[in-house]
């Protein structure tokens, strides 16, 4: 690795000598700078990780050095060299984004500790942006697994709505991927930058979510020892999630529906009003519009929350990706376990696709995982899966019937999508390379969603 550069400005020699000596000593590779005219040079020509200056100096001062290398090299860190005359303005500097001051006389280990903190600092802010980065790349939508036309159309919709403010109702049953789903939408908004905070409102005693959700004031309730902020205010900028949203309490109920139509709160226990700007995003596995029609949940809550809504099929309903999904967590837990793994036999793939995955995607990626951790083989086989699925009970005929229907939709779609397109959409021309008539052409594409906004026959 390369040494971190520093440069070193003073206009008082012994300064200068000492400090560049010590640190030196320290590994750093160090330059040295007599005044600002001086430093302001060697910084635009060389750059440098850090760079200490003294606050006063006769041509340019320290704060004008400091407003210079920020508005030039913003990453670099500066660290002002005062008297104690001057602390007030170190400080001031302290606002104009210098990392520290230290005043004279320096003391040798007090600088390397500065130092050595602000190296940590920028180095954990640089692993923060390359995993946010990371994060970005995981939920393209091009990384989403699935090629089943339902979920491509759930692809779509995500990257219609994702960059808008409104709020997305995902449904579907436990497994199905909800929290992927609302994690891609958070990192492909504007958004992304601010943080996607994640609650499990059936995790929380009821006595706890509201508090947990809008946080309290001290003295509210017993063990409220202190003013706490809530999972809202930490979202602030961002997105919030909030899963299994049916089985939130009439009263905070109550107060979703506010703030969806307000924008505020208050904590528990406070009259202050907060104001907060975050996209909500809900999940659930249950029928909303059942639990409303029971008086479980508010009607008019309802409607507010059911503004974009995404329903998520089983996976059973999705052969078709099931051979894909595999692939996919395969490649991902052989690489996490140090594995070379080649694929699945045909009769190891035969008994995913006739397993009818009650636990859904959740459970074919444990399956998965739990394979590749115990196979001896390079090849999963039937006998690297839990006696359960190996035995499971298949689909029934009329079950297996709709299956292999639903297996055969993806590819037609696909094949009916690339058609459209190698004849920039002419539907006459598109008929005649599928061999079908216009109309059949047209019932197909309305079915798969192929027709565009306003399009009639």
């Amino acid at each position: 690795m390369p040494k971190t550069r520093i440069l070193i400005v003073d206009d008082d020699h012994i300064t200068r000598r000492s400090l560049s000596e010590f640190l030196h000593l320290e590994g750093y590779e160090v330059e040295v700078a007599e005044c600002g005219t001086e430093a302001l040079q060697k910084v635009e020509q060389n750059g440098f990780n850090v760079v200490l200056t003294d606050l006063s100096m006769p041509d340019v001062s320290g704060l004008e050095i400091l407003k210079k290398i920020k508005a030039q090299e913003p990453e670099t860190i500066v660290v002002i060299i005062t008297g104690y005359g001057t602390i007030e303005s170190a400080v001031e500097s302290i606002k104009l984004g210098a990392y520290h001051y230290v005043t004279k006389p320096i003391v040798d280990e007090e600088i390397a500790m500065v130092i050595s903190r602000a190296l940590e600092q920028q180095d954990l802010k640089h692993e923060n942006i390359i995993l946010r980065q990371k994060l970005d790349m995981r939920f393209q939508f091009g990384n989403l697994v699935g090629h089943d036309y339902k979920m491509q159309q759930i692809y779509d919709t995500i990257e219609t709505i994702a960059d808008t403010r409104a709020t997305v109702l995902i449904t579907g049953e436990s497994g199905t991927g909800k929290t992927m789903i609302a994690r891609a939408i958070h990192f492909n908004s504007s958004r992304r930058k601010k943080p996607i905070i994640e609650v499990s409102c059936g995790a929380l005693p009821e006595s706890l979510l509201e508090s947990e959700l809008f946080g309290h004031v001290k003295g509210s309730f017993t063990g409220a020892v202190a003013d706490k902020p809530g999972k809202f205010e930490m979202a602030d900028g961002g997105t919030i999630f909030l899963d299994e949203i049916s089985t939130a309490s009439p009263a905070l109920q109550v107060k979703l529906l506010r703030f969806l139509n307000d924008r505020v709160f208050e904590r528990v226990g406070d009259t202050k009003t907060f104001s907060v700007d975050v996209r909500i995003i809900l999940a659930t596995n249950r029928d909303l519009e059942t639990e409303v029609k029971e008086g479980r949940f508010r009607e008019d809550l309802f409607y507010r929350v059911n503004v974009i809504s995404l329903h998520l099929p089983p996976l059973r309903e999705r052969v078709a990706d099931i051979q894909l999904l595999a692939d996919h967590f395969l490649s991902l837990y052989a690489k996490q376990n140090n594995k070379s793994m080649t694929g699945f036999s045909d009769a190891a793939m035969q008994v995913l696709q006739h397993y009818p995955w009650p636990g859904n995607v959740r459970e074919l990626e444990n399956v998965i995982e739990r394979a590749v951790v115990l196979a001896r083989g390079k090849s999963l086989t039937p006998e690297d899966f839990p006696p359960s699925l190996r035995n499971g009970k298949p689909n029934g005929t009329p079950q297996s019937v709709q299956a292999l229907k639903k297996a055969l939709e993806a590819p037609e779609r696909l094949i009916i999508e690339e058609a459209l397109k190698r004849n920039n959409w002419h539907r006459e021309k598109t008929a005649q390379m599928l061999d079908i008539n216009r109309t059949t052409l047209f019932l197909k594409m309305k079915k798969y969603g192929l027709l565009k906004e306003g399009e009639v026959a």
